[in-house]
């Protein structure tokens, strides 16, 4: 079968693979001063070399690899070989992309920092393009996979063009905006959802129980709280972080009015639905005021809703410590724990930066503290003579738990400043196995022809 594929690969016409999508990407070189003021020369960074230059130019030869082949470009490896410092030069780059795309990647160390280089000849073009910028060690892959594409895109708009002819209107450069009120799909349905809320709690609150007017109510709150959501979507840019940032203001407030109406035992059962509907408006009164000094990110609004459910579970376990039982359900604990938790957590997210990822990994730590301590100290609540003092220490561990879990969590995910300079920075390992067609050779008489192989990519 791989001698078949073989065969039906080297098949191909050689006239189907040239043209102006083949690519010559050359070594990434760097450039050393000369000894008599000169200017530089181009030689290969060796892996020893200073700020450790080698290992970033072969990751960077890897990225760049993979980079043309996203872009649609067919790349030739018969030349890198043969690259000598003299066939570096930009004349000897615009005599070599007579057929082909040209890339020659450079990289230096300059103040402290790295400075990436980027070269490309489109094929035909007497114009040689030139990408140049500091880069930083984390961002690395990113910056010279965008590099490479705006490279490609500009030689492909030069290639492009029309041969010079009479003026006419100029063309006006195409900007790329950032996508207005990402958040509306995330507002709606939690506008929606309130709406519903809403009607079911006037229903409630007339102390009518007749379900002929419940849900026709129910679907005027969400049809009103679904149309002004579009329209504040229209009117303001919501972000992704602001329509979870008021989801929250929305949710926990309301579940704390709930929880803390069924505590007291609010009469009649139906006003407790007003309390909810308090607490909603308080919610989302204060995260539109914070909303209006500053926008809020994604991890903001995580941590806000994260808030939220610890509050909720750190107030119960207090309130059931406090009474020195486990036999009830803590809702008046939980309730103030969650209008607290929320309260905290949402101020301090107008304050601070913090990814997503990282406040899900700190609440995952935290529940696996909390569920420790419970299983822990599990054998002073399973017995015939259970006790208060057993009861609060059973509930002192899980609570000692979640912070504990929280915290470790907290400072294994800060994330690690990484600097160019720093040979001795802990090396990232990645490997992923690659197989198929890696490029194409061409031959003496111009016969173009696949090169199969495989192997194992990635920087250790």
């Amino acid at each position: 079968m791989a001698w078949l594929l073989g065969a039906l690969l080297t098949a191909v016409p050689s006239a189907a693979l040239a043209g102006q999508e083949d690519v010559v990407l050359l070594p990434t070189m760097t450039p050393v001063p000369a000894a008599n003021g000169t200017a530089p020369k181009l030689e290969r960074p060796q892996r020893t070399g200073p700020a450790g230059l080698g290992r970033w130019a072969r990751q960077l030869d890897v990225i760049l690899g993979e980079s043309v082949q996203d872009l649609g470009l067919t790349m030739d490896v018969s030349e890198r070989p043969s690259v000598s410092a003299g066939s570096l030069t930009e004349d000897a780059l615009v005599k070599r992309a007579k057929d082909s795309w040209v890339v020659s990647p450079r990289l230096a160390y300059e103040d402290g920092h790295l400075r990436l280089r980027l070269l490309a000849v489109a094929p035909g073009s007497k114009v040689v393009l030139v990408r140049s910028q500091e880069v930083a060690p984390r961002e690395f892959e990113v910056r010279a996979m965008v590099m490479l594409r705006d490279l490609v895109q500009a030689g492909r708009h030069e290639a492009s063009r029309a041969p010079p002819g009479p003026p006419g209107p100029v063309e006006e450069s195409r900007v790329v905006h950032h996508a207005r009120s990402q958040g509306r799909a995330v507002l709606a349905l939690n506008a929606a959802v309130l709406g519903g809320y809403v009607g079911l709690s006037l229903q409630r609150a007339s102390g009518s129980s007749d379900a002929r007017l419940t849900y026709p109510l129910m679907a005027l709150g969400t049809g009103i709280g679904l149309g002004g959501s579009m329209i504040v979507a229209d009117e303001w840019d919501v972000g992704l972080g602001d329509a979870w940032y008021l989801s929250a203001g929305a949710i926990w407030p309301t579940a704390a009015g709930l929880l803390l109406a069924h505590s007291y035992d609010v009469s009649p059962a139906s006003d407790r639905y007003v309390y909810g509907l308090v607490g909603a408006s308080a919610g989302i009164t204060l995260g539109t005021v914070a909303l209006g000094f500053k926008g809020m990110g994604e991890g903001g609004a995580t941590l806000t809703h994260s808030g939220g459910a610890f509050g909720m579970l750190l107030g119960g376990i207090a309130q059931l410590g406090y009474e020195g039982r486990t036999d009830a359900t803590p809702t008046r604990g939980m309730g103030y724990g969650t209008g607290f938790g929320v309260l905290l957590a949402g101020t301090l997210a107008t304050q601070i930066q913090v990814a997503p990822s990282r406040v899900l990994l700190v609440d995952l730590g935290g529940m696996l503290g909390t569920l420790t301590g419970a299983a822990a100290a599990s054998p002073l609540v399973f017995g015939d003579n259970n006790t208060k003092g057993k009861d609060r220490a059973w509930l002192a561990s899980m609570a000692g738990g979640t912070v504990a879990g929280a915290t470790v969590s907290y400072f294994i995910t800060r994330p690690r400043a990484h600097h160019a300079g720093d040979d001795e920075s802990p090396t990232q390992w990645a490997a992923l196995p690659y197989g198929g067609v890696i490029g194409e050779s061409v031959s003496e008489s111009g016969r173009r022809s696949p090169v199969l192989g495989g192997g194992v990519r990635g920087s250790w």
